[in-house]
């Protein structure tokens, strides 16, 4: 059955004939996010299977990515709306959701996106009674600053684009054309395929694989190079010997801020990255104070890239629902805590410790469960922001995508773990998310026999890898998880806080990399990352 079955039959694709409508609504703000325009808006549309509607004069934009719907947008002002039906608007964008994600998915998904301070403050001032959580916000920047990457915090970025300079004296850069168009389209798929390779097993802070949204952004952007002129967009093309090396779309938001809406760089060229986002912003931005570069899309290390540029400012953005929740994004039906990487099971691991026990018994969590999870939890983190609630828990005991395991110890539980199943567009591969254990349980080999279990459960969903994360100097965890076959992938650079790198290790000793055996003896686990550098 297709998923836009039994949307509510108000609700209409955008088309480019829509551009005037979605104009004159946004014009009415005054500070617009990344989000918050219809070339934004009108690219990803096919990707995020968005749609529209106006009610009561505001514009109510709609995204059913999987199988959920959700508003990607608060409801937006046009000309003639009063202040005082916002809460109407609200509760029929509302109604329209609960009456699609009942039949489809659950009325908790039932949510607003990305919502500017603007919009919060309007929402404020109305009856409309939400709860607002921050989710990733936008980078703003300098232009002048961009355009001359001086000084010592933007050396590699100058330094890189000089390479690049030295290295192809040759280069121009051109206003992009429809003969530079298949081309494009070639620089675009690489790009994708290089990501792909570079970065497998990768998801984003809400555990969408990486590949996942890589293709959405190759389908937008392909449509934001087809469409450039009918959404106002300014394309820009970097050549090399007549090859495209780079290319990049953008449009100004407001009379003071531009946006970078697309930016992509044939991986080969080192420094082109840098090289043609300092040059667009020098040719077409030089009269706007700020450069916009959108949001990271959650992703760790695309945010560390962001800012390594040094943003002026970022604009925050939120998610409204009728009650709190963690961060979460259209992306993926799954409400679940964004946690940093830890090790919970006691001390460090060690190398020759047994995984015997004949006290623990291991099983499947049941929603009985939770409060004693939720014990073991606050025995483990004095951090909120380290915490699962109660919500978060029976969530995971419910999701198909997660294995929830628990540890009894004389009928009572003290310690869990979860798998979650990354879903890409070829293959199955799981992550190791999280294990804790009671303090007062610790020395049983609990924590290695829930994870033990956790890859049975995992390969058992059909996972051909697993994943984990640790800190680059954890040398003891380092080489117990070598001896059991995980081998390191990847250098994680500040993934846990300044000057303290990561590591990614990955699990599979099977052609490919595929995991074909068990391996015993695995600890706490923790976060994954990375989709793509921009700018």
């Amino acid at each position: 059955m297709d998923s836009d079955e039994g949307l509510d039959a108000s609700l209409a694709p955008v088309r480019l004939s829509d551009r005037p409508i979605f104009d004159e609504a946004f014009s009415q703000l005054r500070e617009p996010i990344s989000d918050s325009c219809f070339a934004s808006t009108y690219v990803w549309a096919g990707a995020l299977r968005i749609f529209w509607t106006s009610i009561d004069r505001h514009l109510c934009v709609f995204a059913n990515t999987t199988g959920d719907l959700t508003m990607l947008l608060p409801p937006v002002p046009q000309p003639g709306a009063e202040d005082r039906s916002l809460p109407g608007v609200v509760g029929a964008c509302f109604e329209i959701m609960d009456a699609y994600n009942e039949r489809h998915a659950t009325v908790e998904r039932s949510r607003i996106e990305y919502v500017s301070d603007e919009m919060l403050e309007r929402f404020s001032a109305s009856s409309a009674t939400l709860s607002a959580t921050p989710m990733w916000g936008d980078y703003v920047y300098e232009t002048a600053r961009m355009i001359d990457l001086a000084g010592g915090a933007l050396k590699s970025k100058r330094h890189a684009r000089s390479r690049f300079v030295r290295e192809h004296p040759d280069h121009r850069v051109e206003e992009m054309r429809d003969e530079h168009v298949p081309a494009c389209f070639d620089l675009l798929d690489t790009w994708a395929q290089h990501g792909d390779e570079m970065h497998e097993g990768e998801v984003s802070d809400v555990h969408v694989g990486t590949d996942v949204l890589r293709e959405r952004d190759r389908l937008s952007t392909r449509r934001a190079i087809e469409h450039r002129r009918e959404i106002g967009l300014t394309g820009m093309t970097l050549l090399v010997e007549g090859r495209v090396a780079g290319f990049t779309l953008g449009q100004p938001l407001t009379p003071t801020q531009a946006m970078v809406l697309v930016e992509k760089a044939d991986p080969t060229f080192v420094g082109a990255a840098q090289f043609i986002f300092s040059e667009f912003c020098r040719l077409h931005w030089a009269g706007y104070a700020e450069v916009n570069a959108g949001d990271d899309w959650g992703i760790p290390s695309l945010r560390f890239t962001k800012q390594s540029y040094r943003p002026r400012r970022l604009l925050s953005k939120y998610v409204l629902t009728r009650q709190p929740v963690p961060v979460m994004s259209t992306s993926i039906p799954m409400d679940l805590p964004v946690r940093n990487p830890r090790h919970t099971v006691g001390a460090e691991p060690s190398a020759g410790e047994s995984v015997s026990s004949t006290c623990v018994a291991l099983r499947r969590g049941v929603a009985s469960d939770v409060d004693q999870i939720i014990e073991v939890e606050l025995s483990c983190f004095d951090a909120p922001d380290e915490l699962f609630t109660r919500r978060q828990v029976r969530r995971l005991i419910d999701n198909p995508r997660a294995t929830v395991t628990v540890a009894e110890l004389d009928g009572r539980v003290i310690g869990w773990a979860v798998g979650l199943v990354r879903q890409h567009r070829r293959s199955r591969s799981g992550r190791l998310y999280a294990v804790a254990v009671h303090p007062a349980a610790r020395g049983r080999h609990a924590g290695r026999l829930l994870v033990e279990a956790t890859i049975d459960a995992l390969k058992a969903k059909g996972v051909e890898r697993v994943y984990l994360e640790v800190r680059h100097d954890n040398a003891t965890a380092i080489a117990l998880y070598e001896k059991l076959g995980f081998r390191p992938t990847q250098t994680l650079p500040g993934y846990y806080g300044v000057d303290r790198d990561g590591l990614r290790m990955r699990l599979g000793s099977g052609p490919g990399g595929r995991l074909v055996q068990r391996r015993h003896g695995r600890d706490a686990l923790g976060e994954g990352s990375l989709f793509t550098q921009l700018p």
